[in-house]
């Protein structure tokens, strides 16, 4: 999780800012992009996930071939040095031509970093609506002005290593109707025969917790308060407790550096919970055909809740080629630009187009079950709580260490826990 905080947010948008205005009426070097020789514009486009890099490197390809004075650099920063690089950059009046943003967008949009779409998107007559998931573009809304065009949408599934399954000797596997009492059944089919962890569940309050209190009817905040302190939050957060304490995952001490798609293509575990954006490492493994299988969540209460969120690609207000980098944009979340970047193995795109789908579930054809699972998964998806409260970033680092972390250590109750999360979510309201 970055420890971007909403106050260095806005440091550095003031920051932001006094550049924006210290370049006014100057010669147009600010951003990076810039003119080479033969007139060919150079933009740069910063994301991070190594995974997305070959999908969206293939994306750029298309778009280069198609507008051949037109040179994009593209950019990948660690997750965990994003934000600090990109600060500093537009801090300083330059960064990026094209990004990626997050929930973390109206920091730089209340200091200017971005810049507004609408007069593009207008000019060549987008309708966002019909082109995107309505609640991923909303995100990018600020004011009534539009400042992302998503790029993709989260997904959360399980997947299983029948290769694993066929190890041990277990035949109960996970199905699309199975429900969370099967899925701890069949966790402990697999210790049984091994006695290490058989699974992974994610153990965090914005996300796999807060899917569970979802499920049960719950909500994680409303009206500006936290509400985990419920019959639902507390028996979510037992939930996963049980699953810890009977051996089923690992300790959650020991979970900081789990990695899931690593372990369950190594076979150190039978299932895990895992991310549409992931998927493209366990379908480019090196493992026999026919190894992983996708299922939904398995059910609580009859629902399959699961928290989503989207990128969206943005431009730099400081940019140097806005008109260029518009052009980026547009086709990189284009009908055409998004298939390249699922064939090239990356995040589900946001692009509704079917030819688009398509083309996402034929690159991941090595994951069976796949599409059947995102449309049992796709009706009961909300909005992460950091997603769709960005004020809530602020405080929930704290939270996952001072309420979440000590009370799967043990030292502290779920009830206390739960009045801990809500003080610091509420207090993330009265601060912003």
């Amino acid at each position: 999780m970055h420890s971007f905080t909403r106050r260095r947010a806005l440091v550095v948008a003031a920051v932001g800012v006094a550049a924006l205005v210290g370049t006014t009426g100057c010669s147009p070097t600010a951003g990076s992009g810039s003119t080479g020789s033969g007139g060919t514009v150079n933009l740069s486009l910063q994301i991070w996930n190594p995974t997305d890099k070959p999908g969206v490197q293939k994306a750029i390809d298309g778009f280069q071939a198609a507008n051949p004075t037109i040179h994009v650099t593209l950019e990948q920063v660690p997750e965990d040095q994003y934000y600090t690089k990109l600060d500093a950059s537009l801090g300083a009046g330059s960064g990026p031509d094209v990004m990626w943003q997050s929930s973390k967008a109206p920091y730089y949009v209340k200091g200017g970093a971005l810049q507004p779409l609408d007069e593009y998107i207008k000019r060549d007559n987008l309708t966002l609506k019909d082109l995107y998931p309505q609640q991923i573009t909303n995100l990018y809304n600020f004011d009534g002005k539009q400042y992302g065009i998503p790029k993709d949408q989260d997904v959360w599934m399980w997947v299983y290593n029948t290769a694993v399954f066929k190890k041990l000797g277990v035949t109960d596997v996970p199905t699309a109707n199975w429900t969370w009492d099967d899925m701890v059944r069949i966790a402990g089919e697999l210790k049984a025969k091994t006695s290490a962890p058989s699974m992974y569940y994610g153990y965090v309050l914005n996300g796999p917790v807060s899917s569970i209190i979802r499920s049960l009817g719950g909500t994680v905040v409303q009206d500006s308060k936290g509400t985990v302190n419920s019959p639902q939050g507390i028996e979510a957060f037992k939930k996963v407790k049980d699953l810890q304490d009977q051996g089923l995952i690992p300790a959650v001490k020991d979970s900081g550096d789990f990695n899931a798609p690593t372990s369950l293509i190594a076979g150190n575990i039978g299932m895990s919970r895992i991310p549409s954006y992931l998927l493209s490492l366990l379908s480019k493994a090196n493992v026999p055909a026919g190894t992983f299988v996708a299922v939904p969540t398995p059910s609580i209460n009859g629902s399959h809740a699961s928290d989503t969120n989207g990128l969206s690609y943005v431009m730099n207000a400081n940019s140097s080629h806005k008109d260029e980098a518009w052009k980026l944009i547009k086709y990189l979340t284009s009908d055409e630009g998004a298939k390249l970047h699922a064939e090239g193995g990356a995040a589900q795109p946001a692009n509704l187009s079917s030819d688009v789908k398509a083309a996402y579930f034929k690159a991941n054809s090595s994951i069976a079950g796949l599409q059947e699972t995102f449309n049992k998964m796709l009706p009961d998806q909300y909005l992460r709580t950091t997603t769709e409260f960005p004020a809530t970033r602020a405080v929930f680092a704290e939270l996952e260490s001072t309420a979440t972390a000590p009370f799967f250590a043990g030292s502290l109750t779920a009830e206390q826990a739960a009045q801990k999360a809500d003080g610091l979510l509420t207090k993330s309201f009265l601060s912003k």
